[in-house]
C-alpha cells in the first residue's frame, strides 16, 4: 500500500505544479476514476475545472478531448456522424468518431446543453458504448466523463424588446445594452457576454418573499423560435424555448422551461412589490443648469402634490413643443386643484371651456417648463404620454396618489369594479407594476387596438381602501363590504394531500359522535366538495380558511389534555386522528366487537394492544398533518399569486437574447405587466446527473491560494513541463485493485441504512437514492481509501464520500427548500441520524 500512496502523493505534486490548491477536488475525481465512475463538477467559472481535468489526462498519458456544451450542440456531434467520402472511384458512407472517443471526455458546461444532447452521453457514460445508427461502437477503456457545471447560467432568456425590473424601474433589454456599453467583464468564444451594470432586482427566495438582491446582465446568439406566453390575466412574456418559469403544477411548486408549458399549466407571478428605497431624483438646480431656456419661476417640490399634477397630465391632458395642459370634464374639483398647485408653481393657468361637450382646458404656456420636465422627470410630449419607468419607484404616498389620479381621470366605476383603457402597452405594464405595490392586481385584454384592463374583486375593495378617488361622491352607492371573489385568485393543489389531510383529522368521519364540527359547518366545506368531485384548484380565502382551521385543530391535538382521551374517550380520541375501527380491527386481528367494548367503557381483553396501536398512529398521524400543513402553508404567500397561462404563440427570432443573472437565487422579475419569477439556470436532466458517480464541489481558493495564483500566473507565465506519473495500464490495474480493497459488513450496513433513510425522510426529501448510490459509496470509499495508503474503508472515507455520492441523488421537497436547508444541510441531517 506504501508504493501506491507514493504514486499518488507523486500524482498530488505533480497537478500541484498547474493547479493551486483545490487537493479536495482532485481527491473525489480520482476517487471516481479507480472506481470507474464519471464526475460532475460544480463552480463558478475561473476555479480550475477545466484545467484540473486537462492536467490530470496529462499525467495520465490518456487520450483528452474536450466537449464545449452549448444550446445548439446536436448529439451528432458527440457521437460521430456517417460521412460520404470517394475512395478508388467509389462512394461510401465511413463513420466519423465523434469528440466522445477518448479516454477522458471533459464535458465543459454541461448545463448549457439542451437535456436531448446532455442524453446523448447517458450510454456512453453507462454502457461504455456508443450506438451510431444501427452500429455499436466500444469505448477504450479506460473511459470517464469529467462534466463542468456552472452554478450560474446564462440559457432562458428574454426577447431584447422584453422589460425586467432592475434599480426599481422597467428596462428593456435594448435599454439595458445601451447602459451596459462600456461594462463587459466576460465574453466567451460563443459570444455569451456578461455585464456587470451596477443593478439591483427582486427575487423570490425559499420562504415564498421577494427579497432585493444585486445582479448581472447577460446577452447571448439566439438563433430559434421565441415563445410568448400570455396568462389568464393578461401577463405576457416574450422567451427562448429553454426560459425557465416557476410554476403551481397540482400543488407542486416547480421549474418548467417555457416548451414544456402547456394551457393547464399555473405560472407562478408576483403578487406584491414592495420597495423600501425611493430612488433618488436630480435636484431642481441640476435641471436648471442643464436647460437651454430660462428658469422657471420657482422649483415644482417631488411630492404629493407633483404624482397628482404629473398624473393629471399624463391621463387627460397633453405636452406640446410650448405648452402643458390639462383637460377634464367628469371632475370639475379635480380640475381646480390642478389649477391652483400650477399657480403654486409660479404660472399663469389658462381655462377655457368647450361649447360642444363641456370640458374645460387648463393651459400653461412655458416652453422652459416643458425642458425642465423632460430633464428633471423625464416626462416628454408625444402621442402617448408614456409614464417614465423610474416612476415605479415613486414613495409610497405618491405611488397612490398617481395611481389615484391617473386611473380615477381614465377609468368608469362599473359594478364594484374599475376599467380603464390605455393605448399604450408600456403605459398598461407600468400602471400593473405601480398597482404590483399596493398588492393589487389587475386584469389586461388587448383587443388589437387598446388595452382594456379592470381591478375587481377583493382587489376592487382593497383598491378603493388603499388608494382611493379623486371624487368620494362617486363611492357613495359602492358597498365595499360586499362578499367578492376575484376568479384568478386560486391556488393549485393537489388533491390526494388535501384528502389525505382531512382523512388524517377525522375530518369527515365519525359523523354520529356527539359535541364534534361536522364538517360541511367548516367554512372551507364548499372548496372541499369540490376538490373531492375532482377540482384541482382551491380559492385562496378557501385554502387559508382550510389551513388555519387545520392549524388550530392540530395545535388542540398536540396540547397534554387531548392524550388524556385515551383514556377517559377513547372513541373521541381515534376519531380526532382519522382511525376508523374497522383500521383497528384489521391492524390488530381482532374483532371490531373488541374495539367497541373499549369505546363503550366496558371491558376489554385487548385494550392495552388497542390503546397501544392507538398511541402509536397518534405520533404517525401528527407527524404526517404537520409536514402536509406546512406545504399547504407554503402555498400561501402574499407575495405571488397563481396566473394560468392563457395561450403560447411562436415566432422565428435571429440576433441578441438577454436575461439577468442573480447570484444565490438565481430568479427575476420579468415581462408585459408582472410575468412570471424566472429562473436563469439550466440544470440537468435527473436520469443524466445520477449517471455522474460523484457531484464534486468546487470552492474559492483561500487567501494564501489566491496571492499563489496571482503570483504564479502573473509574473512566471508559460507552461509547466509535467512528467507522465501513471501509464493507462496501471490505472487499469488500479481501478481492479479498488475492487478488492476490504469493507467490513458493518459499514455495508451503514451504508444501506443511510440509502433507506434518503427514501424514508419524506420530512425535507421528496425522492431518496437508489442503489446505484449505495455502489457507488462502497466504490468511491474504497478508492479513497486506496489513495490515503490503507488497505481497508474507514468510516472516515464513507463520512467524506456521501455528500459528492448523494447531493445530486436527493431533491429536497419544497418545504425544505422553503427553509433554506441545502442538499449537503440533509446529508449532514442523515449521517448524524443513522448509527
Amino acid at each position: 500500500m506504501l508504493a501506491y500512496k507514493k504514486l499518488f502523493d507523486d500524482l498530488f505534486e505533480e497537478t500541484g505544479k498547474v493547479v493551486v490548491g483545490q487537493q479536495e477536488m482532485v481527491t473525489q475525481v480520482l476517487s471516481a476514476m479507480l472506481a470507474d465512475g464519471n464526475a460532475l463538477l460544480e463552480g463558478y467559472p475561473g476555479l480550475a475545472k477545466t484545467l484540473a481535468v486537462r492536467t490530470l489526462a496529462r499525467l495520465m498519458d490518456l487520450r483528452f478531448s474536450r466537449i464545449q456544451n452549448t444550446p445548439d450542440l446536436m448529439p451528432s456531434d458527440i457521437t460521430g456522424t456517417y460521412v460520404l467520402e470517394e475512395q478508388n472511384g467509389k462512394r461510401e458512407f465511413k463513420f466519423h468518431p465523434g469528440p466522445i472517443f477518448a479516454n477522458i471526455v471533459l464535458a465543459d458546461e454541461i448545463n448549457r446543453a439542451t437535456p436531448k444532447t446532455q442524453s446523448a452521453m447517458l450510454e456512453a457514460m453507462q454502457e461504455k458504448q456508443v450506438t451510431v445508427g444501427n452500429t455499436t461502437y466500444k469505448l477504450e477503456p479506460p473511459f470517464f466523463v469529467l462534466a463542468t457545471q456552472n452554478p450560474i447560467e446564462q440559457e432562458g432568456s428574454l426577447s431584447l424588446d422584453q422589460h425586467v425590473f432592475v434599480n426599481g424601474e422597467l428596462k428593456t433589454g435594448k435599454e439595458l445594452l445601451e447602459l451596459a456599453k462600456e461594462c463587459c467583464i466576460l465574453e466567451d468564444a460563443k459570444g455569451i457576454r456578461l455585464y456587470d451594470i451596477k443593478a439591483w432586482t427582486l427575487s423570490l427566495n425559499p420562504n415564498g418573499r421577494l427579497e432585493k438582491g444585486s445582479c448581472l446582465l447577460y446577452t447571448l446568439p439566439y438563433k430559434n423560435e421565441l415563445m410568448e406566453i400570455t396568462t389568464k390575466t393578461g401577463k405576457k412574456l416574450a422567451v427562448t424555448k429553454n426560459h425557465p418559469f416557476l410554476v403551481n403544477e397540482n400543488g407542486a411548486i416547480l421549474w418548467k422551461k417555457a416548451e414544456e408549458l402547456t394551457k393547464q399549466d399555473y405560472i407562478i407571478n408576483p403578487a406584491k412589490v414592495t420597495l423600501n428605497e425611493p430612488r433618488k431624483v436630480m435636484t431642481h438646480a441640476e435641471a436648471i443648469s442643464r436647460m437651454n431656456q430660462k428658469p422657471i419661476p420657482k422649483e415644482i417640490l417631488f411630492d404629493t402634490d407633483f404624482a397628482f399634477w404629473i398624473a393629471f397630465i399624463l391621463s387627460d391632458g397633453y405636452i406640446g413643443e410650448k405648452c402643458v395642459a390639462a383637460v377634464q370634464k367628469n371632475y370639475p374639483e379635480a380640475l381646480d386643484r390642478f389649477i391652483a398647485i400650477s399657480r403654486k408653481y409660479g404660472f399663469k393657468t389658462g381655462v377655457s371651456s368647450s361649447k360642444t361637450d363641456g370640458c374645460r382646458t387648463a393651459t400653461i404656456y412655458s416652453k422652459p417648463l416643458v425642458e425642465y420636465l423632460r430633464i428633471r422627470f423625464c416626462v416628454t410630449g408625444g402621442r402617448d404620454k408614456e409614464i417614465p419607468s423610474w416612476f415605479l419607484s415613486f414613495p409610497e404616498e405618491m405611488n397612490r396618489e398617481f395611481l389615484k389620479t391617473f386611473i380615477s381621470l381614465e377609468s368608469s366605476l362599473r359594478d364594484n369594479s374599475v376599467v380603464f383603457t390605455q393605448k399604450s402597452a408600456d403605459n398598461a405594464s407600468m400602471i400593473s407594476y405601480m398597482l404590483l405595490r399596493e398588492g393589487i392586481l389587475l386584469w389586461i385584454r388587448h383587443d388589437g387596438r387598446i388595452f382594456r384592463m379592470k381591478i375587481q374583486g377583493k382587489d376592487f375593495a382593497n383598491y378603493i381602501k388603499q388608494v382611493g378617488w379623486v371624487c368620494d361622491d362617486k363611492l357613495k352607492n359602492l358597498d365595499l363590504e360586499r362578499q367578492t371573489e376575484s376568479s384568478f385568485r386560486v391556488v393549485p393543489v393537489d388533491r390526494k394531500r388535501v384528502l389525505r389531510l382531512v382523512e388524517l383529522l377525522g375530518f369527515n368521519s365519525f359523523r354520529t359522535l356527539k359535541n364534534r364540527t361536522d364538517i360541511t359547518a367548516r367554512d372551507w366545506y364548499g372548496s372541499y366538495r369540490g376538490i373531492k368531485g375532482g377540482e384541482t384548484v382551491m380559492s385562496v380565502d378557501s385554502l387559508k380558511q382550510f389551513v388555519n382551521d387545520t392549524r388550530r385543530e392540530l395545535e388542540i391535538r398536540k396540547q397534554p389534555f387531548f392524550s388524556e382521551n385515551l383514556d377517559n374517550n377513547p372513541r373521541l380520541f381515534a376519531a380526532s386522528i382519522g382511525i376508523p375501527m374497522t383500521e383497528i380491527s384489521k391492524s390488530l386481528a381482532i374483532s371490531k366487537n373488541q374495539v367497541w367494548q373499549l369505546y363503550t367503557s366496558e371491558n376489554s381483553a385487548q385494550a392495552v394492544q388497542i390503546k397501544g396501536h392507538m398511541k402509536e398512529q397518534y405520533k404517525l398521524c401528527i407527524a404526517e398533518a404537520e409536514s402536509l400543513l406546512v406545504h399547504f402553508e407554503g402555498l400561501l404567500s402574499e407575495d405571488v399569486f397563481y396566473d394560468r397561462v392563457k395561450s403560447i404563440n411562436y415566432k422565428n427570432t435571429e440576433g441578441l437574447a438577454f436575461g439577468l443573472t442573480v447570484p444565490g437565487l438565481q430568479n427575476y422579475l420579468a415581462g408585459f405587466g408582472g410575468c412570471g419569477i424566472n429562473h436563469n439556470t439550466y440544470p440537468l436532466p435527473e436520469a443524466q446527473a445520477d449517471r455522474f458517480l460523484l457531484k464534486v464541489k468546487v470552492t474559492y481558493p483561500t487567501y494564501d491560494e489566491e496571492m499563489e495564483i496571482v503570483k504564479r500566473y502573473a509574473s512566471e507565465g508559460g507552461e509547466r513541463r509535467l512528467k507522465v506519473v501513471m501509464s493507462k495500464e496501471q490505472l487499469l490495474d488500479l481501478q481492479a485493485l479498488t475492487r478488492q480493497v476490504p469493507i467490513s459488513s458493518d459499514l455495508k450496513q451503514f451504508i444501506v441504512k443511510l440509502m433507506n433513510e434518503t427514501r424514508d425522510r419524506k420530512e425535507i426529501i421528496e425522492y431518496g437514492a437508489s442503489p446505484r448510490a449505495s455502489i457507488g459509496l462502497v466504490m468511491s470509499s474504497k478508492a479513497r481509501a486506496l489513495i490515503s495508503g490503507r488497505n481497508h474503508v474507514s468510516m472516515e472515507d464513507i463520512r467524506a464520500m456521501a455528500y459528492p455520492v448523494l447531493r445530486h441523488r436527493i431533491i429536497l421537497n419544497f418545504e425544505a427548500e422553503r427553509k433554506g436547508l441545502t442538499s449537503d444541510g440533509a446529508i449532514k441531517i442523515l449521517l448524524d441520524k443513522v448509527k
